[in-house]
């Protein structure tokens, strides 16, 4: 199992509670959980499957949720100090919050609802686990890379992707 950067997932919820509080903004909880999400999987993807947390992602049917943190915020914003977290960690999360902040909940959860991994996790039912490599993987861009070779037009036929100065292939010729 690959190790964590931050000791907890809560450590993060708070971080970005903290930013959304500093320019005023109200953080839903929902919206906390997709940038958390977001941002869990761009750290795997960024840092060769390394983990920024200890995280489980399950599945419920608006997007993936940390149940911890959902608990967490369930009973209420934790009182006291966040521990601080490493400067290369604040500047990964900052250019996440940048990112992401500005997008509505409802179009976050979209955008995720359309990941292919979740689309996946939700058939076999709620409180399904996205396990950290598939998460990695698809943030990796691997599984979209596997889709790009393989693209099929609405007629059936397979398309490839065109590429400027390559030679061009043979068409078929109906002659009767």
């Amino acid at each position: 199992m690959t190790s964590s950067i931050i000791f907890s997932a809560i450590d993060v919820a708070l971080w970005f509670a903290e930013q959304a509080r500093k320019e005023d903004m109200y953080l839903q909880p929902q919206k906390l959980q997709r940038i958390l999400y977001i941002a869990y999987g761009s750290y795997a993807a960024m840092h060769h499957g390394r983990k920024l947390m200890p995280a489980t992602f399950i599945v419920d049917d608006t997007g993936p949720i940390e149940p911890n943190v959902y608990r967490m915020l369930e009973l209420g914003a934790p009182k006291g100090d966040r521990p601080p977290l490493p400067p290369e960690v604040e500047h990964f999360l900052s250019n996440v919050w940048r990112k992401y902040c500005h997008h509505n909940t409802e179009y976050l959860n979209e955008q995720i609802q359309n990941h292919k991994i979740y689309r996946e996790a939700i058939k076999r039912g709620v409180n399904e686990e996205i396990p950290h490599r598939v998460i990695a993987r698809f943030f990796t861009g691997q599984d979209q890379k596997k889709l790009e070779k393989t693209v099929t037009a609405p007629d059936g036929r397979k398309l490839a992707k065109w590429l400027p100065g390559a030679k061009a292939a043979a068409k078929p010729t109906n002659r009767k």
